[in-house]
């Protein structure tokens, strides 16, 4: 296991000691007074359990026999943290997160437990293990007597002549245990990383976790949006989260300025959800978007460019004259879901997930390919061509209008690279990929995109021969 598995997520420290969740769901100022107590009660038997299974740990232990009991174990534990009565509850659960995962563990006591910060500062900077040894066995017994048991409790003179029966422990397999780590949510981190695309998540979680007490890990956030608007669309962000959480979601009326069209209209969008897309924030909505061409539908999907939302206003499902209809998105809430705009993102590159797509044809020069394409991910859909062969063998499966141009052509090249891509139609951020990797790259087909890269070739070409 690894400190990632380990995550002291409150809802860990909730199934380690039940009775926190009458603080969360009755959070009265009775049940609240108890609230740092049990909470450093969660932490100690956290660190416990972390003894016992987490072999990565700096105070794991080992026992020589099966069967141990409290005194063997402090008797180690001690061995490997001589500060142990000392150390803080921070000290404990967060010497080895950075700080992002420590900011939203913080929040959510806040708003989970209703804890003020100077609740939080006094929590925080107790010490759990200040207690008695016999407090110290309680904690292990309760350990096994949990719905879900970290410890087997067995009787060792358990004879009716024995004044007091005496109890060992046995710690569980290893496969009980990592099985409870994998199916318990990993708190807000793991619904974070949930939403991490093209395999980022594995990378993220190094943000979360300091190795040797040292971040390793760190992503440089390019964001274009100028300053001044930064702090509205994070307005509208935590606006859109509070709405979010609303069954079913209310639909809104937005004015939006459209930079394409250079103009401000209102629409009306069902909201779906935020991405973050070449360094800026979109709301993916369904509903009046603006009109790039004379031929679009009125209704359907857009992604909206976050800032460039100059005010918004929550609408009811009663209002009159939506331009959507109600009963089709609530009776099948599947079709407007973030999980629909995700299998459409893999299914063609570009970001307009809601554009129309098309199958390109690309020649990469062999030796460029070697370096820097190959064995290389760009999207699901872009896949090498075993051969200049199979290349021929797709123009002609397709029956272009230009097909004999095409195969003389590639003719030329039979050493080059070929790959093949689903696109969307007039996506700019598929321009702008071609764009960097320049002469090192030719659109075969389709004749529409390469056209449009030999235009802008040229136009760029006009730029610099002047001087």
């Amino acid at each position: 296991m690894s400190a990632e598995e380990f995550f002291p997520t409150l809802h860990r420290l909730e199934t380690l000691v039940p009775e926190l969740l009458q603080v969360s769901n009755h959070p009265s100022e009775q049940a609240k007074s108890n609230c740092l107590m049990l909470l450093a009660s969660g932490a100690r038997r956290w660190v416990i359990v972390r003894s016992l299974y987490d072999c990565d740990s700096e105070f794991f232990i080992e026992f020589e026999t099966e069967l141990f009991n409290c005194a063997d174990w402090l008797k180690k534990f001690k061995e490997k943290v001589d500060t142990y009565q000392t150390r803080s509850f921070s000290d404990w659960l967060f010497s080895e997160y950075a700080e992002p995962f420590v900011n939203q563990f913080i929040g959510t006591l806040k708003s989970r437990y209703k804890l003020e910060q100077n609740d939080i500062d006094e929590l925080f900077s107790t010490s759990i293990f200040s207690v008695t040894d016999r407090t110290l066995r309680n904690q292990l017994t309760q350990l096994s007597q949990l719905k879900t048991q970290f410890l087997e409790r067995q009787s060792i003179n358990s004879k009716a002549t024995a004044k007091k029966p005496t109890h060992k422990f046995r710690k569980r397999s290893k496969d009980a245990i990592s099985e409870f780590f994998t199916t318990t949510p990993n708190f807000q981190v793991e619904e974070t990383l949930e939403f991490f695309t093209n395999e980022v998540s594995t990378i993220a979680q190094l943000l979360f976790t300091k190795i040797n007490g040292e971040q390793r890990l760190f992503i440089h956030h390019d964001y274009v949006v100028n300053e001044d608007l930064r702090e509205t669309s994070a307005d509208l962000a935590d606006r859109l989260k509070e709405i979010w959480k609303e069954t079913p979601t209310p639909p809104l009326q937005i004015a939006y300025h459209s930079a394409y069209l250079n103009q401000t209209k209102n629409y009306t969008i069902y909201p779906v959800c935020l991405y973050y897309y070449q360094r800026a924030y979109y709301l993916c909505a369904f509903g009046q978007r603006p009109q790039r061409r004379a031929n679009q539908p009125p209704l359907g999907w857009y992604n909206y460019r976050l800032e460039r939302i100059t005010k918004h206003k929550k609408l009811s499902w009663n209002t009159p004259h939506l331009p959507f209809s109600t009963s089709d998105i609530i009776n099948h809430p599947e079709q407007y879901k973030s999980a629909y705009i995700q299998q459409e993102l893999d299914a063609a590159y570009g970001f307009d997930f809601y554009e129309q797509f098309n199958l390109i044809l690309l020649r990469f020069e062999a030796n460029f390919a070697q370096r820097y394409i190959n064995n290389s991910f760009r999207h699901p859909t872009f896949e090498k061509l075993d051969s200049f062969q199979e290349a021929r063998t797709l123009i002609e499966q397709l029956e272009l209008p230009n097909t004999r141009q095409l195969l003389a052509h590639i003719h030329a090249y039979p050493d080059a690279a070929y790959y093949t891509l689903r696109y969307r139609h007039q996506d700019n951020n598929v321009i702008m990929r071609l764009r960097a990797w320049g002469p090192n790259v030719e659109v075969i087909f389709p004749d529409e995109l390469r056209q449009r890269m030999r235009q802008d070739i040229s136009d760029t070409w006009k730029l610099y021969k002047t001087l």
